[in-house]
């Protein structure tokens, strides 16, 4: 009888716990490669706090250069979704092709601070 008035403690305490924000999805996806990309987002497992976040978005190879430098892209508004679980990085101009690497960072609800790499490339 104790044992599952504990286990009934535990697991409403579990279930009462917030959701940790982890990013699930992205667009492009990881490992991608897409055509014509004018936005970059970000969907979270919990809401993200939008006013935290912050992004890089790096130029790493461009076809036919065989040394190209790295080159930060500028230009780009980050947008957070109306749920409060998504952000959107909101480019003026589509990338050209090349392989692109954007960096990210964006505190949860909780406080705590999310940090990702996310790399694709645009033919």
């Amino acid at each position: 009888m104790l044992l599952r008035f504990l286990l009934a403690i535990a697991l409403t305490a579990v279930a009462v716990l917030p959701a940790q924000a982890q990013l699930v999805r992205s667009a492009p996806a990881a490992g991608a490669a897409v055509r014509a990309v004018s936005q970059i987002d970000f969907a979270f497992a919990a809401p993200v706090n939008a006013a935290t976040a912050g992004a890089q978005i790096v130029m790493t190879a461009m076809p036919g250069m065989t040394d190209h430098p790295p080159m930060a892209i500028k230009g780009f508004t980050i947008v957070p979704g109306a749920d409060g679980r998504a952000l959107r990085l909101k480019l003026r101009k589509p990338l050209v092709p090349g392989d692109y690497t954007v960096s990210w960072s964006v505190a949860g609800a909780d406080g705590k601070r999310l940090t990702g790499k996310l790399s694709f490339k645009v033919q």
